[in-house]
């Protein structure tokens, strides 16, 4: 399929984002007035190119009957591994090894699809977080976060330092961040805060996972 302009790629988005949360189509003025158009002929004029293009489509006269053509997927980004014991090299930001479908989980239930690409999915390496019912193997759900001084005490991370990442649960102590397992026959890690950089923090895990 063609690529598409910036102005259409970002009706394209919203659109999609409008038809997954509401289950309905918006009309012209709706979409003009959500990006920022004085003209629904702007809004007109996109849609006739993403349907020549093959993105979209609708029975002639009803943009009601809009359809996606070739929907984004409710999944996440399987990342790698993150350790839950020792460490492990840090999770390579660009690599995709696996993707997790999340349309039948709660936690998503609502979200637009655009919501859902702010989380990611990790395998665990380990049972030093087994006191939280985090075992080896298990898929962690994670959500990236722009600004770490707002992550509470007591919450799971994906902490990344050096070249090595670690789940654990974090708390704040002055300039310093203390990784506090879930097993005590793992040490807790305390590092300055300037050093650590936070990942993701937890919101769920899926099991069973192949």
């Amino acid at each position: 399929m063609p690529v598409l302009s910036l102005p259409k790629q970002k009706l394209l988005d919203w659109l999609e984002d409008y038809i997954d949360r509401y289950r309905a189509v918006p009309s012209y003025s709706e979409m003009a007035e959500a990006l920022g158009y004085k003209s629904k002929d702007t809004i007109r004029f996109h849609l006739m190119d993403l349907k020549e293009a093959g993105y979209v489509d609708w029975r002639e006269g009803s943009v009601k009957s809009l359809v996606i053509c070739k929907p984004r997927s409710r999944s996440i980004p399987g990342m790698g591994v993150i350790a839950a014991g020792g460490l492990v090299e840090t999770f390579p930001d660009s690599e995709v090894d696996e993707f997790v479908d999340v349309s039948t989980l709660a936690h998503f239930a609502g979200k637009s699809i655009n919501q859902i690409q702010e989380y990611f999915a990790l395998r665990v390496k380990g049972d030093s977080m087994i006191g939280a019912a985090i075992a080896d193997q298990d898929v962690v759900i994670l959500r990236r976060t722009p600004d770490p001084k707002f992550i509470k005490n007591g919450e799971i991370v994906a902490a990344r330092f050096e070249t090595q990442t670690t789940l654990k649960y974090l708390f704040w102590s002055g300039n310093q961040i203390i990784l506090q397992p879930a097993n005590p026959s793992y040490p807790v890690i305390e590092r300055p805060a300037a050093e650590v950089a936070i990942e993701g923090i937890f919101v769920g895990l899926v099991r069973g996972l192949v």
